[in-house]
C-alpha cells in the first residue's frame, strides 16, 4: 500500500478514535485532515499493517490523566545533533514544519507540554544526574555509540516494561530488540519520532542517465524479484566500471563504476547479513565475527571495492582539497558529474545532490545472495536513539507522550522527510519512495558495532579493506579485546540489575 493512502488511512481513524471519546473538549479534537472525506467507508481497506501505525485507541483514551503535564527531553547538540525534536516557529522547509506542527498538534490535542534541554555532552550530563539523583529529564535523545555502552551502568529504564509505550507499533524500529537487546531487554529505542536514524541510514542510488545509456534492467524491478545481490553489483561495475581520463593513471577525475565513503564497507557487511556479535541462550552478546559465511561477506565487498578500480572511496582522498569533506567528496563529485553509475552513502547526503542534472534513483544496499529473505541497512553510529533515565518517576506518562510523537511523526515527518530526501525540482520518484521504506523499515542494529567494543567499530572497517588475507591475524588480536570489553560488559550489567 502507498505510504499516501496509508497516512490518509491514519489521520481517518485517529478522527475517529478521537471523536468517540467522551467528555473531550472540543479544542483537543484534531482538526480534519484537507480534503479528506471523513464519511467515507474505509474499513475494508484498513488492515492490520496500517493499525501497527497507529496510536492505540486504549492509550489515546488516557490523553485526560496527563492534562497538564510537560515532557523534558535532554538533546544532543554535539556532534550529530538530536536537533529534530523541536522548532520556535513554522517555516517552508517541509520538515521542519513538519516537526514544528507535530509537536503543536500533540501539545494541543493531549494538552500537554514538550521542553527541549540542549546538551553537548548528554552521557556525562545522564551519569552526574544519576549519581546525585536528580530527576531533571523524561527522556534523553543522543547518539548511538554513547547511549549503547551506558545500558550496563543502570542508568536507563527497560522500554519493554513502560506503560503506554507499544514498542510493537511500526513507527518504533522493529529491528531494535533482535539486535540491541540485552537480557530480553530494550534500554533504547527510535523511528519515526526522530530523522536522525534515517539520515544515518545507508542505500545506493544510481544514475539513471548512465542506467539509460548502458540499458540496465529496471532496477526497481530487480529489487522486488529479491535479485538485487552483491553479484549482481560487482557484475555491473565490472562491465560499466572504470575508464581513465587520458593521463594514464588513476585519479578522482576518472570514471567508476561506483563512489562510496568509508563507512561503505559496514553498509555492506550488514547489508549481506553480516553480524559482529549475537545473542546467546541467555540473551547475553557475544562475539560472532569468525565465521565462514562472514569471511564470504568480506571477500565479496573486497571484490566490490579493491579489486580493478571499479570504486571510487572518497576517504582515500580526503588530504586531496577540494575533495576533503561533505559534498565535495571525491566519490560525491565523481556521481554528481556522470562519472559513476552507483552511489552508496547515508541518506543526510541526498540533499547534497539536488543540483545534480541527472536524475537518480534510490535502492537499498544488496543481499548476500539471492536465497537473503531481507534486504538490510546499516545505520551510522551517530544516529540518535531515545532512552528513559531511571530517575524518571512519571513513565507512564513518558511513554504516553512518545507513542503521540511518533505516531504523529509517521504522519507528518516521515512523509516530509521522504519528500525533502527525493524531490528533486519537480520530479518525485514513487519507485524510490517504495525503497525508502524497504530501506528504513529493514534496518540491521548491531550491538558490537554500536556499543564500540574493543573498538570494533573502526578496526573491523580497515579489515575489510584489506581483505580475509590478514582476517585470521587481525581477528585474534581483535578477538581478545573484544571479548574482555564484553564479559566487563555484562559484569557491570549483571552487577547493576540484580540490585
Amino acid at each position: 500500500m502507498k505510504k499516501s493512502l496509508i497516512v490518509l488511512l491514519c489521520a481517518l481513524f485517529v478522527i475517529s478514535a478521537f471523536t468517540a471519546c467522551a467528555n473531550q473538549p472540543d479544542d483537543t479534537k484534531p482538526a480534519t485532515t484537507t480534503g479528506v472525506n471523513t464519511e467515507a467507508d474505509t474499513t475494508e481497506a484498513v488492515d492490520t499493517e496500517d493499525i501497527n501505525y497507529i496510536m492505540d485507541p486504549d492509550t489515546i483514551a488516557k490523553a485526560g490523566q496527563y492534562k497538564g503535564e510537560k515532557l523534558t527531553i535532554l538533546a544532543n547538540s554535539g556532534f550529530w545533533p538530536a536537533d529534530d525534536i523541536f522548532r520556535e516557529e513554522d517555516s517552508e522547509d517541509p520538515v521542519d514544519s513538519a516537526i514544528y506542527n507535530r509537536n503543536e498538534y500533540v501539545k494541543n490535542t493531549y494538552q500537554i507540554d514538550i521542553e527541549v534541554v540542549e546538551d553537548e555532552a548528554v552521557a556525562t550530563t545522564l551519569k552526574n544526574a544519576y549519581k546525585s539523583g536528580i530527576n531533571d529529564y523524561d527522556v534523553a535523545a543522543f547518539c548511538a555509540y554513547e547511549a549503547c555502552p551506558l545500558a550496563a551502568e543502570n542508568i536507563f529504564q527497560d522500554l519493554t516494561q513502560i506503560e503506554n509505550l507499544d514498542l510493537t507499533k511500526k513507527y518504533w524500529d522493529q529491528g531494535l530488540f533482535e539486535g540491541l537487546s540485552i537480557d530480553n531487554k530494550l534500554f533504547y529505542i527510535t523511528g519515526d519520532i526522530s530523522t536522525k536514524a534515517n539520515a544515518g541510514t545507508f542505500l545506493m542510488m544510481f544514475n539513471k542517465k548512465l542506467a539509460s545509456d548502458y540499458d540496465l534492467e529496471d532496477l526497481y524491478q530487480v529489487v522486488r524479484d529479491g535479485n538485487w545481490t552483491l553479484d549482481y553489483l560487482n557484475n555491473l561495475i565490472k562491465e560499466h566500471g572504470y575508464v581513465d581520463d587520458g593521463n594514464a593513471k588513476v585519479g578522482v577525475e576518472d570514471k567508476f563504476g561506483m563512489g562510496i565513503q568509508i563507512e561503505a564497507y559496514l553498509a555492506f557487511y550488514f547489508g549481506a547479513g553480516g553480524r559482529m556479535v549475537l545473542k546467546d541462550s541467555d540473551q547475553m552478546p557475544y562475539l560472532a565475527l569468525n565465521t565462514e559465511k562472514n569471511i564470504s561477506i568480506i571477500d565479496k565487498i573486497y571484490d566490490l571495492t579493491q579489486l580493478d578500480n571499479k570504486t571510487i572511496d572518497a576517504h582515500d582522498h580526503l588530504n586531496e582539497p577540494p575533495y576533503s569533506t561533505g559534498e565535495g567528496f571525491a566519490s560525491t563529485v565523481a556521481f554528481k558529474e556522470n562519472r559513476c553509475l552507483f552511489y552508496l552513502s547515508n541518506a543526510a547526503n541526498i540533499l547534497g545532490l539536488r543540483e545534480m542534472d541527472a536524475d537518480f534513483g534510490v535502492l537499498p544496499t544488496p543481499k548476500f545472495d539471492k536465497s537473503q529473505t531481507d534486504y538490510y541497512s546499516y545505520v551510522y553510529h551517530g544516529a540518535a536513539l531515545y532512552v528513559i533515565p531511571v530517575m524518571n518517576k512519571r513513565t507512564a506518562f513518558t511513554g504516553f507522550a512518545l507513542e503521540a510523537l511518533a505516531s504523529e511523526s509517521y504522519k507528518r515527518v516521515t512523509p516530509a522527510y521522504y519528500e525533502q530526501t527525493l524531490k528533486r525540482k519537480s520530479q518525485r520518484d514513487a519507485d524510490s519512495w517504495d525503497m525508502l521504506d524497504i530501506v528504513f523499515r529493514n534496518r540491521l542494529w548491531d550491538l558490537g558495532y554500536y556499543a564500540r567494543w574493543g573498538g570494533l567499530d573502526d578496526s573491523f572497517i580497515q579489515q575489510i579493506k584489506k581483505g580475509t588475507g590478514s582476517f585470521a591475524k587481525w581477528y585474534k588480536s581483535a578477538s581478545k579485546s573484544a571479548d574482555k570489553a564484553i564479559k566487563k560488559y555484562i559484569e557491570a550489567y549483571n552487577s547493576t540489575s540484580t540490585k
